[in-house]
């Protein structure tokens, strides 16, 4: 039985899936400060190797509970499927390398878009010919309601609601969620504009936690699985057993 474990951690969450061979068998969140990933292994002796993407930090308190397991903390060292034309390529994100990691498993050799909506906003594109291109970054959702809410003396904290939004309101928490939810939409629907303009055939993947907001708003869009980035972090993974 060939078991790995692939972990996420990112600003707000950290969570793991386990796969058999390319099927997840167990996806949750966890703490990295506790001893969870230890009761894990417990549950399942035969994962063999794993693979860490961290914007978070809390890698080596998680490598500490893995020891029994070879770990591969991904950055821009790890061997990718895809070239990286970053300038900065020391300070890429990782969960930015495991969503076009994503990306190419699921339209290997083709223009994709990734746009990843989680505490901020990130843009990244997948030419045909393998080159991962960084694109821009923004407020995502939260970050946004927060920043009102603590740079002002009266904004209320809110959060986004899946009610039918309007640009006229009745009162300040729709004032709110229409001007972070909307702002945010038409922001992702002009971003997609002008990849499509400079992108032959562009694949579009929605993905990252907040993407539920944007369901049924987006045109020929692929709204991605909560699984996306573990995929993509299984391929890096198995792309580097067979270098």
């Amino acid at each position: 039985m060939n078991e790995i474990l692939t972990i996420d951690i990112g600003n707000t969450k950290a969570k793991y899936a386990v796969f058999n061979d390319k099927n997840i068998v167990e996806t949750n969140i966890f703490e990295p400060l506790s001893d969870d990933l230890t009761q894990l292994l417990q549950r399942y002796p035969n994962i063999n190797k794993g693979i860490i993407s961290s914007v978070g930090g809390k890698i080596q308190e998680c490598l500490a509970q893995l020891k029994s397991i070879p770990m591969t903390v991904l950055s821009n060292e790890t061997k990718l499927p895809f070239t990286l034309t970053y300038k900065e390529k020391s300070k890429i994100g990782a969960d930015r390398l495991a969503l076009v990691a994503a990306a190419f498993a699921e339209k290997p050799h083709q223009n994709s878009l990734v746009v990843d909506i989680g505490t901020c906003i990130t843009y990244d594109i997948l030419t045909s010919d393998d080159r991962h291109l960084g694109g821009p970054i923004s407020p995502g959702m939260n970050l946004r309601f927060k920043a009102m809410h603590e740079h002002t003396a009266l904004l209320p904290l809110c959060t986004p609601t899946h009610n039918e939004l309007q640009i006229i309101c009745d009162d300040t928490v729709e004032c709110l969620q229409s001007g972070v939810q909307l702002g945010v939409l038409h922001e992702i629907k002009e971003f997609i504009k002008l990849y499509s303009l400079k992108f032959n055939d562009l694949n579009v993947f929605i993905s990252g936690g907040d993407n539920i907001f944007l369901q049924n708003k987006l045109d020929f869009c692929i709204f991605a699985s909560s699984n996306f980035m573990f995929n993509g972090l299984r391929l890096i993974l198995e792309y580097n057993d067979i270098q």
